[in-house]
């Protein structure tokens, strides 16, 4: 770092009160610069021969006449004033050129010309000449102030050294604008210019920052600025018109991020983060809509929400308390997950009515309690264990029974004992000829739901929503991904051919919202989750959207993507559909499967005899026991 970069960096990092001070001596400095000015000439070069000095600077000779005490009456009152006008509040550096004068000073400028004024026609009392120093004084103080203000400006917001990041800003409107002004409080960025598909507003200044055209400006940029960053700084944007923009960025491999995608909202932050997981997949999504029909569960109701920390149960947990119900009560095991959805749902108005319960699903008698004395009207089910490769390990086998299978046959069957009108369980597309133990005991779960239902006096409405894996969940490859690209790589995908289903959080929790609203009881609904995609291919995009280029055979540079195989238990496929003839229903994003079923007494017989092989450790004989259950294992 250069003598010049260290002085420039120990200006900005100067608190409030110093950088003010500093100002305010600047000020007194360019307001008095022609005082100085005229005492130097007067008193060193001409030695107080006021006669030649007046012939050759005759502007600067009436500035002689001031006297200590005028001088300082003068500058009092004008950094007063500045004051006042709040000329010192400001943020330099997020002014743009053209305003980085500021009215305060003008005015302030204004006053301690009419001033100067003032005092040398009570001494002449000659007009024009009064007039004449007045003038003199705005106009050379004006310069002054612009010289220095300017050139202040220029010295601290120039951004060249190596570790500032080229940037262009996508977008010229308020979004656009706001994300500048943020940047340039940081040393991080430096700022090129900004893009807009407007063409009207090709070479605009915004804030001093040039439009620089349409996105084929983009490609130019590149070839000289390999790390350019661009921002998608656009607000109320379709998804199409996002992933349009994507796709036409991905080629050029140049860094794109975005600010929030609900930026402009009350609660929302400005922010740079990487683009929206959503924008990675090609498919249009559906959100929740206000309709009564959807509400039925919810309004007004009493709901339990288990595993309300989680990834899905968090966003499930956010839209159903939009849905004006009663009460909510938040059940998760995780301290930390249940005081990060306290603090997001903290400002709703309805609260300090609902409780965040810290408690293990497993834990039958307390769940029996609050269902029963808090008058639960309806439950979503989403606590469950889900990381394949870590349930597929012998140590914890127990835990994904206990968890999965035992804990939701016990929740079922409270809610069937108290008469819950709806149990909404949400499972998986992991369910379907699982391979594995974590798919099988969420089988095992929907197996438990579907025996309650056919009891005849059971007055619960139970059905289970399963689909795929959601983007950017806790169990999703996508910030893992993320993570290995940032570090430079590998990306590590399973193999070459595995695919998955992918699906938005934000969607999946709305589908669940929806598919409880239309059950009658027993169903296995099914969401679309359109066609499957290459995880070999998200990850391949993932890396260009990154700024870098995917190595290939034979090639070092850019980022390698390594197979590692597949893990125990993991498929190379995934399916939804145990029967392959869907049935449709109301909303064309869900269908409905119709699943082999087994009596509740048979699903409580293998509980009792897995629990008690559990304790014997007997795991080859459970699996066998599981088989005749869970088709596919």
């Amino acid at each position: 770092m250069t003598y010049s970069e260290k002085i420039k960096n120990r200006i900005i990092l100067l608190n409030r009160n110093k950088k003010t001070l500093l100002t305010i001596i600047s000020d007194l400095f360019i307001l008095n610069l022609n005082f100085f000015i005229s005492s130097f000439l007067s008193n060193l070069l001409y030695r107080n021969n006021l006669v030649s000095f007046t012939e050759d600077f005759r502007n600067f000779s009436f500035f002689i006449g001031f006297n200590a005490l005028e001088i300082i009456l003068l500058s009092t009152v004008s950094i007063f004033f500045i004051y006042i006008l709040d000329g010192y509040k400001s943020f330099f550096r997020a002014s743009g050129t053209l305003t980085i004068l500021g009215t305060p000073r003008i005015l302030s400028l204004l006053i301690f010309s009419s001033l100067s004024f003032f005092l040398v026609f009570s001494k002449t009392d000659i007009y024009i000449v009064s007039f004449q120093v007045a003038s003199v004084q705005f106009f050379t103080i004006l310069f002054y102030f612009l010289f220095f203000r300017v050139s202040v400006y220029l010295y601290l917001s120039n951004k060249t050294g190596s570790g500032t990041v080229p940037t262009i800003i996508y977008g010229a409107g308020q979004a656009g604008r706001e994300t500048a002004a943020a940047l340039s409080q940081t040393r991080k960025y430096r700022i090129l210019g900004f893009v807009d598909d407007d063409r009207r507003l090709k070479n605009f200044q915004i804030m001093g920052i040039k439009v620089l055209g349409s996105l084929n400006k983009i490609a130019k940029l590149k070839k000289n600025y390999p790390s350019l960053l661009v921002i998608i700084a656009i607000q109320n944007i379709s998804s199409s018109g996002r992933q349009r923009i994507i796709s036409l960025l991905e080629p050029l491999e140049v860094t794109v991020k975005t600010i929030p995608a609900s930026y402009g909202g009350l609660e929302t932050r400005l922010s740079i983060e990487n683009i929206r997981l959503g924008d990675l997949i090609d498919r249009k999504t559906s959100e929740l809509d206000r309709n009564d029909k959807y509400e039925q569960n919810i309004k007004e109701k009493n709901i339990l929400i288990t595993g309300a920390g989680g990834s899905i149960g968090s966003e499930l947990s956010k839209q159903i308390s939009e849905l004006n119900p009663s009460k909510i009560f938040f059940v998760d095991s995780s301290e930390y997950n249940l005081y990060k959805l306290s603090q997001r749902l903290k400002n709703l108005k309805w609260i300090d009515s609902s409780k965040f319960i810290l408690k293990n699903v497993q834990d039958k008698d307390d769940l029996e309690s609050i269902i029963e004395t808090e008058l639960i009207d309806s439950i979503f089910h989403a606590a469950a264990y889900k990381h394949v490769p870590l349930l597929q390990d012998k140590i914890n086998f127990k835990s994904a029974l206990e968890n999965n299978f035992f804990a939701t046959f016990n929740l079922s069957e409270i809610a069937y004992k108290h008469k819950v009108k709806n149990f909404t369980l949400i499972s998986t597309d992991k369910a379907v000829n699982p391979t594995n133990i974590m798919g099988a005991t969420k089988r095992l779960a929907e197996l438990s739901l579907q025996g309650f239902q056919d009891l005849e006096d059971n007055q619960t409405c139970f059905s289970m929503v399963r689909f795929g894996n959601v983007l950017n969940s806790s169990g999703s490859v996508v910030p893992l991904f993320w993570d290995q690209i940032s570090s430079g790589g590998p990306v590590t995908v399973t193999h070459k051919e595995v695919n998955r289903f992918f699906m938005t959080i934000e969607e999946a929790s709305s589908l669940v919202i929806k598919s409880s609203s239309i059950a009658k009881g027993g169903e296995v609904f099914l969401l679309d989750m359109g066609s499957p995609i290459k995880i070999k291919n998200l990850a391949e995009r993932m890396i260009r959207l990154s700024g870098n280029s995917v190595a290939s055979e034979g090639k070092e540079n850019g980022i390698q993507i390594v197979y590692s195989g597949l893990r125990p238990g993991e498929k190379l496929f995934e399916e939804l559909l145990l029967s392959n003839n869907p049935i449709d229903t109301e909303n064309p994003k869900i269908k409905k499967g119709i699943e082999k079923k087994f009596n509740i007494k048979e699903i409580y017989n293998l509980k009792k005899e897995i629990n008690e092989l559990l304790k014997k450790k007997n795991h080859d004989l459970i699996h066998k026991k599981i088989k005749k259950f869970v088709d596919g294992f």
